[in-house]
């Protein structure tokens, strides 16, 4: 049976959402049967679904490469979010997304890993990201 890989992409906005996950699922297709990891790739518009997937610790055994908004609405914000899923998973890479260019500095609080402006290079980056982590498995 093949380790997994889950990739999350956790953004609110639906268009963006798609527009980073179609990236991701491309990248996907190129080295899923070269690769010995099967490679999940999920997207979630509510965070309390994704939150929900966290507490039932589907993520705990796996690595994780989770690319998160910034401001997820209702006062929840993505290095909430991505502090959780790296107190159940240390295997993860966080990928904090935001429109604006002032995010506080990487911190306990905000524990991503990189940060990614959302622009119109955002979904190549992502997945540039998504590649290097994959990569990397394999060195």
């Amino acid at each position: 049976m093949k380790q997994k890989i889950n990739i999350l992409v956790v953004e609110d906005n639906i268009y963006y959402n798609n527009l980073i996950f179609n990236a991701l699922q491309q990248s996907t297709h190129f080295v899923q049967k070269k690769v010995k990891y099967q490679l999940i790739l999920q997207s979630f518009v509510d965070y309390s679904d994704f939150m929900q997937k966290i507490e039932s610790r589907e993520f705990a055994d796996n690595d994780v490469v989770a690319f998160v908004d910034y401001n997820l609405g209702n006062g929840i914000s993505g290095a909430q979010m991505i502090n959780s899923l790296k107190k159940e998973n240390s295997n993860t890479l966080a990928v904090l997304l935001s429109q604006s260019r002032t995010i506080e500095e990487r911190s306990i609080k905000n524990n991503y890993d990189f940060y990614v402006i959302k622009d119109t290079f955002a979904p190549a980056l992502c997945r540039l990201y998504l590649d290097q982590f994959i990569e990397n498995k394999f060195l």
